[in-house]
């Protein structure tokens, strides 16, 4: 009777624990290696247009090095689209070349209607947050709202090419011409007098370090410049033979 009395609360918390942990540990199964360029796990897009954008993609990467994917599925299973997206990106699939870092993954979940656009560092300045935002908003969210998945991300995903080709000086067959979407502009806020007048203090600190200890100086802007920027890194074996570039968070993310 003793042992009985003790099982149960082993057997009811080895229940518990049983319920939890695959609550915590699912995520959605994607490919270890990405098959194509369009990996539509989902089954939202049509075999013509996964064929057309999959080609469209294909000749971005020839001609650039680039590699933009599209990734749907059926749900998150929990798990953040973001925290996803940049861990099959950099982590899973590895996407674009290493040290130039010009991957873009484009991700569609159904279940949480939800579509995030992630960047890789080298392409931030051709598409900057507000121009991916403006493409969701404007060409991503409309085609959803309306079923027509295949549609939109092959709008989108032909948008983004289209940028990517254009600063790179080529020319894709069967892209749609670039800047159909315009980025909304950025409001630069202005300093506030507490960030005026603590930079005015600061001032004659470092005129006083410049002069009289220029080894902290020179110390202190090694050290900021260091670690200024984090990266997300590169492994090796990237989808393509790319080696992997880096991500940082870049891109944007919306719903429907």
């Amino acid at each position: 009777m003793r042992w009985r009395c003790r099982a149960l609360p082993l057997a009811a918390l080895a229940f518990l624990l049983a319920l939890a942990v695959p609550a915590s540990a699912a995520a959605p199964a994607v490919p270890a290696t990405p098959p194509d360029y369009v990996v539509d796990l989902a089954g939202v897009v049509d075999d013509g247009a996964e064929a057309r954008l999959d080609a469209l993609l294909r000749d971005l990467e020839r001609q650039t090095t680039a590699q933009v994917l599209v990734l749907t599925v059926r749900s998150l299973e929990g798990e953040s689209l973001e925290a996803f997206s940049i861990d099959v990106a950099h982590n899973r699939w590895k996407l674009g070349q290493k040290g130039k870092d010009n991957g873009v993954l484009i991700t569609l979940a159904l279940q949480e209607r939800r579509y995030r656009i992630e960047v890789g560092y080298g392409l931030e300045a051709v598409l900057p947050d507000s121009l991916v935002g403006s493409i969701g908003r404007e060409l991503l969210v409309p085609a959803f709202r309306a079923g027509d998945y295949g549609g939109g991300l092959a709008a989108a995903a032909g948008e983004v090419a289209s940028r990517i080709a254009a600063a790179s000086g080529v020319t894709l067959s069967g892209a749609p011409a670039d800047g159909r979407v315009s980025a909304r502009p950025q409001v630069r806020p202005r300093p506030s007098p507490l960030a005026v007048g603590l930079l005015l203090l600061l001032v004659p600190v470092f005129l006083w370090l410049l002069f009289r200890h220029p080894e902290v100086l020179i110390w202190l802007l090694l050290s900021s410049r260091g670690g200024s920027r984090s990266s997300w890194g590169g492994g090796g074996g990237g989808f393509g033979g790319g080696g992997g570039g880096s991500f940082g968070g870049g891109g944007a993310s919306g719903s429907w």
